[in-house]
């Protein structure tokens, strides 16, 4: 990736917002940068993309194309120095068996009892 990527996440998830610091923590050249799927950014993006409405998925937008759920998950494990291979491992699984275990997290993220905040770098 040469250019900074943009990850879009429900910025009104614990669980979700954990994630972001994980990746924050393992991207020391700054590939990424993130706003909530709530913000005007990611509104406008949401449209121009023509996400699904009610989108609360994790959203890679990597290159002018928006990847969700799963395709999203291997796309920044393979970009995170020494993840790469956790990327690729999980790009070979089928995507109706990735995304459903996608789902099942997704659907239960509020109860995993994670207490995390976003700490956002300012713009």
């Amino acid at each position: 990736m040469s250019e900074q990527q943009l990850i879009l996440f429900d910025g009104d998830c614990a669980y979700c917002n954990g994630w972001v610091n994980w990746i924050r923590d393992r991207d020391p050249q700054r590939v990424f940068r993130f706003a909530p799927l709530a913000s005007e950014e990611g509104k406008r993006l949401v449209v121009r993309h023509a996400l699904p409405a009610g989108t609360d998925s994790l959203v890679l937008v990597w290159n002018d194309h928006a990847y969700l759920r799963s395709d999203a998950a291997w796309r920044i494990l393979q970009a995170l120095p020494g993840k790469g291979i956790w990327g690729s491992l999980l790009r070979w699984i089928p995507r109706f068996l990735r995304n459903a275990g996608y789902d099942l997290v997704a659907r239960n993220r509020h109860r995993l009892g994670m207490k995390d905040t976003c700490t956002l770098p300012e713009p």
